[in-house]
C-alpha cells in the first residue's frame, strides 16, 4: 500500500509544479510582454479562467501577471 501512496503523491506533486507552468501566458508567450493593450487572447483567458476554476489562488494570480505583463494580449502578427 506504501508504493501505491508514494506513487500518487509523486505524480500529485509533478502535476502541482508542472502544470502551472503551463497555464501562464508570460510563460508561453515570452515575446508579448510589454504590450499595453489589444485584444485579449482567447486560448490564454481560457487557460487561466480553467486555473481559476480548479484553484481560485493560482487564477487569479496567473490573470494579474497576465495582464500586468501584457501577455494576455494577441500580438500584431499571427503566425
Amino acid at each position: 500500500m506504501s508504493r501505491i501512496k508514494a506513487k500518487a503523491l509523486s505524480l500529485t506533486l509533478c502535476a502541482a509544479i508542472g502544470l502551472p507552468l503551463a497555464g501562464c501566458g508570460t510563460i508561453l508567450y515570452p515575446e508579448r510582454r510589454g504590450q499595453s493593450g489589444g485584444r485579449i487572447d482567447t486560448g490564454v483567458a481560457v487557460m487561466d479562467g480553467l486555473w481559476l476554476l480548479c484553484f481560485i489562488v493560482p487564477g487569479v494570480i496567473f490573470y494579474i501577471v497576465d495582464f500586468s505583463n501584457g501577455a494576455i494580449y494577441e500580438s500584431g502578427s499571427r503566425r
